[in-house]
C-alpha cells in the first residue's frame, strides 16, 4: 500500500485572534493536477493575511490569475501579508517577485535561502506593511520536506 503524498499549507497563530477577524477569503482555481488554493482573513480592517498553496504542477499563469482575485478583498492602502508555498523559485529577479511588486506593491520579506530539503526557494512571505513590525525566520523541520517559515507580526 502506497503512502499518500502530503500537500498544502497550514498557519498557526499564537494568540486567539478569532474576535478580531472581520472577513474571510477562500479562493480555489484549477483541477486536481493543476490547482491553486488561497485562504485568508482580515483583522480589524487593518491587516489582511493571505495563505497560498500552489500545486507543483501548476503554471505561473494560473498562480498569477488566482492571486489577482485577492485584489477584490483588499484596499490599495491596506497592510497585507501574502505567504505560502508558491512552488516557483523566489531567487533574485524571479518573475513571481516582479508580479507581486507590480500587482500588490509587496516585497519579499522572507530570507532568500533554501526553504526545502531540495535546496529550493519556493516558500515565501510577501508584505506591504506600514502599521506593523514583521520578522521572518526559516525554521528546521525533521518531519517535512519544507522548512517552516516563522513570522512574527507586532503592531507598532
Amino acid at each position: 500500500m502506497g503512502r499518500r503524498r502530503a500537500f498544502g499549507t497550514i498557519n498557526f497563530c499564537k494568540l486567539n485572534i478569532e474576535p478580531r477577524i472581520v472577513d474571510r477569503i477562500e479562493i480555489e482555481k484549477g483541477n486536481s493536477n493543476n490547482h491553486v488554493e488561497i485562504s485568508g482573513f482580515k483583522l480589524d480592517k487593518r491587516l489582511t493575511i493571505i495563505n497560498v498553496y500552489n500545486n507543483p504542477s501548476s503554471s505561473l499563469e494560473l498562480l498569477k490569475e488566482t492571486l489577482l482575485e485577492v485584489k477584490d478583498y483588499i484596499d490599495e492602502s491596506e497592510n497585507i501579508l501574502i505567504l505560502g508555498d508558491f512552488n516557483h523559485e523566489l531567487k533574485l529577479d524571479s518573475p513571481l517577485e516582479s508580479f507581486m511588486l507590480q500587482s500588490f506593491g509587496t516585497r519579499l520579506f522572507s530570507p532568500r535561502e533554501s526553504t526545502t530539503n531540495a535546496r529550493t526557494v519556493i516558500d515565501g512571505v510577501f508584505c506591504r506593511i506600514d502599521d506593523y513590525n514583521v520578522e521572518v525566520f526559516i525554521y528546521e523541520s525533521y518531519t517535512s520536506h519544507h522548512k517552516p517559515l516563522v513570522i512574527r507580526v507586532h503592531e507598532l
